[in-house]
């Protein structure tokens, strides 16, 4: 139990209590710290890469409205939460039209719609590059609708393979236009999707290939604002494809819950299985601020049964939950989204999001009996700086989070846990990101030496939409013990 939990961790940082940081170690985090001192005012902001670093422009997200007269706050269709370019307000999984599009326009090498204007003619170092402003980039620029009555226009009409219909009734004051995301349908009655990964983890001691992800998606949205979200998907085992699909819970259902949207401020109320909403909703699932503390996204025992209720505005944010949980060490049934166990709990997040900056904070609460995993109480501050916002020559993005709470032992005895999180992006060009992470937990702050220390560094590509390459080399520095390094390289494949 204790070296899975430190597996993936790494050293006490020199700033928090009773830490002994060694000098190597230290240098890290300073250089790190240093940069950013030296290329950005002093901020945080609590969304994680994609919000915080595409919230520099409004064309990263929609094309550029014909004439359009921007609405009060509390009626605005933008916000910096997950939930501009998720279904689920949380984050990850299946994309509203919005993330459709950025997956389409921002993120690609290679772009199939309309690229936005700060990215016109960036390339990898300026060597090698397109001039996008000599394409139909520039000369044939698309225009969105400037309102409601604009966008039934026949030149907006979609041309989308995996969202069809609309929603039945009148549409709500909150829901998208169609055509502010070029030919997707920005409402759509029935939508599909996927997410895979496929991984392989190389050592001295050997490599492994096996699948992280394998994920169907589906949403209906039979009238407006509700809709209805189902994720179906394998459980990932590194012991490779066969023996994924012949765990018993490949396939099970991940996410099934009903959503109640587009309101005022981004308000909504979902109900069903879902994941704790806790700190960075990250993609690596092994950084110890989600694994130590019981938020695994690849496990079926990180799935509660509960309620959330929440509002995203700009810029000011907020979301509530109660829920019911299987014990600690039981995956819940594959198609139950019910069968929770005697434990109980909930989880608060705040914080205020801008364009630049942000900051937050969270807290975790789980009420359950000492077999099936005990008490715990969890707490969260995290924040990210995004330098690029300020300066269109500084394309950073820095990104942390430190994690503190109590659990219960097998012996009933409470005893107190802790992981920081912090990772340095640079978007080298269009689809390319170079990054530089670091890692660190205290499973258990009373024992002696078994807190560890990771460090990574590596490069994300996306040369097309829906293909995202990204290879990672790792190095561990246990406490005690020996460490070791290793080159993780995965590919996902989405929608």
């Amino acid at each position: 139990m204790k070296r899975a939990l430190v597996a993936l961790g790494g050293h006490r940082p020199a700033w928090l209590p009773g830490s002994r940081l060694p000098v190597q170690h230290a240098g890290v985090v300073l250089g790190m710290a240093l940069a950013l001192a030296a290329l950005a005012p002093a901020a945080a902001r609590a969304t994680p890469s994609y919000a915080a670093r595409e919230g520099r422009a409004c064309d990263n997200c929609h094309l550029t409205p014909d004439g359009w007269v921007n609405p009060g706050s509390l009626e605005r269709k933008c916000t910096l939460s997950c939930q501009g370019c998720h279904v689920d307000p949380a984050g990850g999984g299946m994309r509203t039209a919005s993330g459709r599009f950025f997956g389409r326009a921002t993120l690609p090498l290679i772009a199939t719609s309309p690229r936005p204007t700060q990215d016109w003619d960036r390339w990898l170092f300026h060597l090698l590059y397109r001039r996008d402003r000599a394409t139909t980039f520039n000369d044939s620029l698309p225009r969105g609708p400037a309102d409601r009555d604009a966008s039934r226009a026949p030149a907006h009409a979609p041309r989308d393979l995996w969202a069809h219909g609309t929603p039945f009734g009148s549409p709500s004051r909150e829901a998208p236009y169609q055509g502010r995301y070029g030919t997707l349908r920005a409402d759509p009655l029935l939508q599909a999707g996927w997410d895979v990964r496929v991984a392989t983890i190389a050592s001295g001691e050997g490599g492994v290939f096996f699948p992280m992800q394998m994920d169907l998606e589906t949403a209906l949205h039979p009238v407006e604002h509700v809709t209805l979200l189902a994720v179906a998907g394998a459980r990932g085992r590194s012991a490779g494809i066969s023996e994924t699909f012949r765990d018993a819970r490949t396939p099970y259902l991940r996410q099934a819950f009903v959503l109640l949207h587009e309101w005022p401020a981004h308000a909504y109320l979902k109900a069903g299985r879902i994941t704790p909403a806790f700190g960075l909703r990250l993609d690596d699932h092994t950084a110890q601020n989600r694994r130590a503390f019981e938020l695994d996204d690849a496990l079926p025992e990180a799935r509660v049964a509960g309620v959330e209720v929440g509002a995203n505005p700009n810029y000011p944010y907020a979301s509530l939950a109660w829920f019911r949980s299987a014990a600690a060490d039981r995956a819940p049934a594959a198609f139950d989204p019910f069968d929770v166990d005697r434990g109980s709990g909930g989880t608060l997040n705040l914080g205020w999001r801008q364009l630049g900056w942000s900051a937050g904070g969270s807290a975790l609460v789980r009420r359950r009996p000492v077999i099936e995993g005990g008490d715990a109480a969890s707490f969260a501050v995290y924040g990210v700086v995004n330098p690029w916002y300020y300066r269109h020559g500084l394309p950073l993005t820095w990104q942390a989070e430190y994690d503190r709470g109590t659990w219960t032992r097998a012996s009933g005895r409470r005893t107190r846990r802790a992981a920081f999180w912090q990772e340095l992006g640079w978007r080298a060009g269009n689809g390319i990101t170079l990054l530089l992470a670091q890692d660190w937990a205290d499973p258990d702050t009373e024992v002696l030496d078994d807190h560890a220390f990771r460090v990574s560094g590596g490069v994300q590509v996306t040369p097309v939409p829906g293909v995202t390459l990204d290879a990672r080399l790792r190095a561990l520095m246990p406490a005690s013990g020996s460490g070791g390094s290793d080159l993780f390289v995965q590919i996902h494949l989405w929608n």
